[in-house]
């Protein structure tokens, strides 16, 4: 292979000769001899990438690299870890290229990642579930390519690595299904389907089943091989889709893939740019909105075919797993093998192995951690996850060892982060001066009369909650926190642990409502808050219609209807009816529409 690259650049360095030797050196001539060396060195790098190891990646997508002649090996790898340096060693394949992709629900660690040098890139599919412990993952790699274009801007700032948009793929409908093709909506059986879990624990889910059930004759298939749900949404004409975290997710490029016309929720997200809305999809940002779009397509089959077979072709065009296997390929070319120290490399696994254990996602070797952590030197990354894990064991001695040189000042650090693990670690164990110096440590550089003094257990955690929500510590997607026996790693983790010893303090709902208003995903449980709200403050008008705005963004059709109603009113009572309109006219557009304002 060195020889190609050899004679690719001795070719190019010959052409440069020859123009500058016939004395053609006029500024296009020049500009032209430069191109065609560039493109040279480009061809040379091409044929030097030629040999590709994939770990867990989508079987269409290992397809169209072997069909763009890579030479490819790959392998399917069970929950985890595993030395990456042995299994090539043992499959005697040295890779140009190694491409890992996140598999959910099994979860894979790579060892040994710092001591091959080839390019490393790892895709992560669930970012808006998992963000929390990718951020230190990806830093093994040289490269994160990420499924969610809104989580690029907090990666980079994060990340030490390369940060990439790579969305997820479309499949051709007819593979493998005898007569498969795309079928006209006419002849389509179903009008609407929806194939997806539902539970108690995806409340908004279990109401958007329930009210697409209430009103329309919908197909719900909840226990569909992958086939089977391609070979559904051949036949159907419309399919609603629903994201849990405001993701762009495997549904909508599934349905589009068999030409249905989707109806999804706008995210934003670089979810304009995957598909023209209006012509390929259809968006929408409330119940309110998703009956409109369903109740044109059910009518008009023309209309939903129309969309469905216009997202079709933008899949053949854009998201077919050629397509993408072409953006990995561009990418990887462009990408530059970092070196990473052994100790830092083993830091980065530890603590991603340690994050996603903690949040109850992944079965490790407590044991086996602690010993791999204790042998690393110290480092704030080091000393926190400690931290936590001795709190968390009630290891008091443990936690100790390690905050003791926080305490007599031989050690520093005013990261929010650390020094709020560090302080609510410190009051599960019950040591309260040791809780208030960590607070006031996050203050170090803030003149002394300014801190707020912690005057109990629900105080800390409640200043703790204002400062982590500020640092934007706001949110972890995808974890469930557990009151009792967690420790909190973010704002609202603050306030449901003060929640839980002190539930009548009516303030911490009114905090945890602004910090899940906005969320997307983040609906149903501000609905709760809300609600709670309303009980105690009954003719606040503004909260009504938050309530009812929130219920109607979560499908409860006939609950945010009636709350409107009152909310409607107790702003009339209080003079504020135009407020009132103008929130629900921004807020609830197709509403103000319905009801005619004038």
């Amino acid at each position: 292979m060195e020889n190609f690259t050899c004679d690719y650049v001795y070719i190019a360095v010959l052409i440069l000769k020859l123009n500058f030797c016939l004395g053609c050196l006029s500024h296009s001539r020049k500009t032209q001899a430069g191109f065609i060396f560039s493109r040279c060195i480009c061809l040379a790098y091409i044929f030097h990438m030629q040999k590709l190891f994939l770990i867990n990646c989508t079987p269409s997508l290992v397809k169209a690299f072997v069909e763009m002649g890579f030479e490819v090996d790959q392998v399917y790898v069970q929950e985890g870890t595993l030395d990456l340096p042995a299994m090539l060693n043992a499959r005697q394949f040295d890779p140009d290229l190694i491409l890992q992709q996140e598999s959910l629900g099994r979860r894979l660690f790579l060892n040994g990642l710092h001591k091959l040098n080839c390019v490393k890139i790892f895709w992560s599919i669930d970012t808006h579930m998992n963000f929390f412990w990718h951020r230190y993952y990806a830093d093994l790699f040289d490269c994160l390519l990420t499924t969610q274009k809104k989580y690029i801007p907090e990666l980079r700032k994060l990340c030490e690595t390369r940060v990439e948009w790579l969305p997820w793929l479309g499949n051709l409908s007819g593979v493998g299904i005898a007569g498969g093709g795309i079928i006209p909506h006419s002849r389509r059986e179903h009008d609407l389907s929806f194939v997806g879990r539902v539970s108690s624990h995806r409340r908004s889910r279990l109401w958007f089943v329930d009210f697409l059930k209430s009103h329309y004759n919908l197909n719900f298939e909840d226990n569909l091989n992958y086939q089977q749900m391609m070979e559904l949404y051949r036949n159907t004409r419309i399919a609603p889709n629903e994201a849990l975290f405001g993701e762009v997710n495997f549904r909508l490029f599934e349905a589009a893939s068999c030409g249905c016309a989707v109806v999804t929720p706008d995210v934003g997200g670089g979810l304009g740019e995957l598909f023209e809305i209006g012509k390929e999809i259809a968006v929408y940002n409330d119940v309110l909105e998703l009956k409109d779009i369903i109740d044109r397509f059910e009518k008009d089959p023309s209309l939903s075919g129309s969309f469905g077979m216009a997202a079709y072709a933008r899949v053949l065009k854009d998201h077919r797993p050629d397509s993408r296997a072409a953006v990995v390929r561009d990418i990887a070319q462009k990408t530059t093998v970092r070196s990473i120290p052994e100790e830092r490399a083993e830091l980065l696994l530890c603590m991603s192995e340690f994050l996603l254990s903690e949040s109850g996602g992944y079965k490790v070797d407590w044991d086996h951690l602690l010993k791999r952590f204790l042998g690393l030197g110290r480092s704030e990354m080091r000393d926190v996850a400690l931290l936590r894990i001795f709190a968390r064991s009630g290891m008091s001695d443990l936690f100790m060892g390690i905050a003791r040189p926080y305490l007599d000042k031989s050690l520093s650090s005013v990261d929010c982060y650390f020094n709020m693990s560090a302080s609510l670690g410190a009051l599960k164990l019950g040591l309260w001066e040791v809780a208030k110096h960590f607070w006031y440590s996050v203050h170090a550089s803030s003149r002394p009369d300014t801190v707020v003094r912690p005057e109990n257990e629900v105080h800390i955690l409640k200043l703790w909650g204002d400062v982590s929500f500020k640092k934007g510590l706001r949110i972890r997607s995808g974890v469930a926190f557990n009151e009792v026996k967690d420790i909190p790693s973010c704002a609202s983790d603050c306030f449901f642990a003060a929640l839980h010893k002190d539930p009548s303090d009516k303030e911490i709902y009114r905090r945890l409502d602004s910090i899940f208003n906005g969320v997307k995903g983040g609906e149903p449980t501000r609905l709760g808050f809300l609600s709670h709200l309303s009980l105690h403050y009954p003719e606040d008008w503004r909260i009504s219609a938050e309530v009812a705005v929130t219920s109607l963004k979560v499908f409860r059709l006939q609950e945010g209807l009636r709350e409107l109603e009152n909310a409607k009113e107790l702003a009339y009572m209080a003079g504020q009816t135009r407020f009132f309109k103008r929130k629900i006219e921004l807020e609830i557009p197709q509403f103000y529409k319905l009801v005619n304002w004038s």
